[in-house]
């Protein structure tokens, strides 16, 4: 107890940043799995869209609503949505993996609408379709089918929130023994930008177009 009661005025500041670190993983666990879950937005907005890229951005926004969400109401989802949304502009960055411009060019074709023409991947009668792969360039071979899957990567930017936590976070992120990741140099721009601390996360997701892919 006499040995106890010496150690701890020391060990009760080593507690309080352990607890407040638990905390902010809870917060970051959640982030995660709403990215997770929003990115399946996000890629499913861009397979009804031809794959483009603001739709995908109002998927996100739209899985990204509960980390906004403080109420039931009509005006909460709506002001839940607008802080979602000007979040998703600012702290997230949505990449097309695939198809990418290399393969695009290859399966291209020109169709023709009402309003014009223009170039996309086909995505009708796609089971009739030559299944032969082809070079896409950098050793991979595709075929029409394989490009009909849209994948996308999400970063996101997750905001630090809890005292102390955020502090020792941030030091680990920004210290060049830490080789940060490239996803994370970007939220360490932000954070210098805002002067706040944010910590990447990213999510993929992959789905069957729906309509023909166009960039």
């Amino acid at each position: 107890m006499f040995e106890f009661s010496l150690a701890l005025p020391f060990l009760i500041p080593i507690i309080l940043v352990a607890m407040m670190l638990i905390v902010q993983w809870a917060f970051i666990y959640t982030s995660k799995s709403t990215l997770d879950a929003a990115t399946v937005a996000a890629v499913r907005a861009g397979t009804l869209h031809h794959g483009n890229i603001d739709e995908m951005r109002k998927g996100l926004a739209q899985g990204m609503m509960p980390l906004f969400a403080h109420g039931t109401g009509t005006s909460d989802t709506v002001q839940a949505f607008a802080k979602a949304r000007l979040a998703t502009l600012v702290q997230s960055q949505i990449t097309i993996l695939s198809p990418d411009r290399e393969t695009f060019d290859r399966f291209k074709v020109r169709s023709r609408y009402d309003t014009g023409s223009r170039y996309e991947i086909p995505n009708n009668n796609l089971m009739f379709r030559d299944p032969a792969p082809k070079n896409v360039g950098n050793n991979r071979q595709l075929n029409v089918q394989d490009a009909n899957l849209l994948q996308i990567e999400v970063r996101w930017c997750q905001k630090l929130i809890v005292p102390f936590a955020n502090y020792l976070i941030k030091e680990i992120v920004t210290s060049p023994f830490y080789n940060p990741s490239r996803e994370q140099l970007a939220c360490n721009v932000l954070g210098l930008a805002t002067g706040d601390t944010y910590l990447a996360i990213t999510a993929q997701g992959l789905m069957r177009m729906q309509t023909p892919f166009r960039m």
